[in-house]
């Protein structure tokens, strides 16, 4: 379940980047968080935290409720079509 969770937060976030046609350099230089940082988070090879995916998103003015809406939506898609 954990895991899923992290796949599901690490792919959406990728999501949000590639939508504003940003490179994770682009997102690095806007955020202020390390490129390799963002690369480890998009892989879901790192942990993250509600801090660090906040950071991640303020430059697409997306909040933390709205992040974890798109998540919990694809879940109820997914579980719908199972």
């Amino acid at each position: 379940m954990k895991e899923n969770f992290i796949k599901m937060v690490s792919s959406e976030l990728k999501i949000i980047r590639i939508e504003h046609d940003d490179l994770q350099e682009d997102l690095a230089r806007k955020s202020g968080v390390a490129m390799s940082t963002i690369s480890k988070y998009e892989a879901g090879e790192k942990n993250m935290n509600i801090c660090k995916i906040e950071e991640i998103l303020k430059p697409y003015d997306i909040s933390l409720f709205v992040f974890f809406n798109r998540i919990l939506a694809k879940t109820h898609i997914i579980s719908q079509n199972t």
